[in-house]
């Protein structure tokens, strides 16, 4: 098989893991909703037990799924984190994020986020796999700004990963480094680096996430993560 087919394959089985986990949502929600109506529930009903069975059919992992792709379900689960942006006094962060990182097939981790910040609310989704073909990470990042970005990254150590973009942006070349780091199994550090054509990276954020417990009626599924738009050019 050729580099390029297998990148088409690799692609496609991201994009089904996105639409799979999308629709499981979907479904959990009217379970949720009757249940919230006061109806009894019996064992392996409503919306515990039928989205915990979507959940198991989708982690049965796939064949192909190897330690590269399984260093990625550090970030599976919920968390919730503070932020600090550059000019934040150190010990007044303005900014609170939550998200949930759901694994799917071994091979894929899929990342809600949320943002509370100074400058409004920002939603974003995303997806991190390893490129089986090319031998590096790759993060895809969709926002309600419009941005759909692709990232590289690797391991710069046995607990951190750092992925790097470079796009045109009005003209002008963006670059931005995420940098994420496992202090704990359940805390994870994220720092964004922004610069334009050849300037020296600059804080963007910083943020600090632990995990908590997953929202009721999730089941077994399990975002983290997250990228605003270019500061400005």
């Amino acid at each position: 098989m050729s580099a390029r087919t297998g990148r088409f394959i690799l692609r496609g089985m991201i994009l089904l893991a996105a639409i799979t986990w999308l629709a499981a949502v979907a479904l959990a929600e009217p379970a949720a909703r009757a249940a919230q109506g006061g109806e009894a529930q019996r064992p392996g009903q409503g919306a515990g037990g039928g989205l915990g069975q979507q959940a198991q059919a989708i982690q049965q992992p796939s064949p192909f799924a190897g330690p590269e792709d399984q260093r990625l379900a550090m970030w599976a689960g919920a968390w919730e984190e503070t932020v600090r942006f550059a000019g934040d006094p150190e010990d007044k962060p303005s900014g609170t994020g939550k998200w949930m990182a759901r694994p799917f097939y071994g091979l894929y981790v899929v990342i809600n986020y949320e943002l509370k910040g100074p400058d409004g609310n920002y939603h974003a989704h995303a997806v991190m796999a390893f490129d089986h073909g090319e031998k590096t990470y790759r993060l895809w990042w969709f926002d309600d700004g419009a941005n759909i970005d692709e990232y590289t990254g690797a391991w710069k150590d046995d607990n951190t990963l750092v992925f790097e973009l470079k796009r045109d942006s009005g003209g002008k070349v963006f670059r931005e480094r995420l940098t994420y780091s496992r202090a704990s199994e359940d805390e994870v550090h994220t720092r964004i680096e922004q610069a334009f054509g050849t300037e020296p990276f600059k804080l963007y954020l910083e943020s600090v996430a632990h995990r908590v417990a997953m929202p009721e009626g999730q089941g077994n599924q399990q975002r983290q993560q997250r990228r605003r738009p270019p500061a400005g050019d």
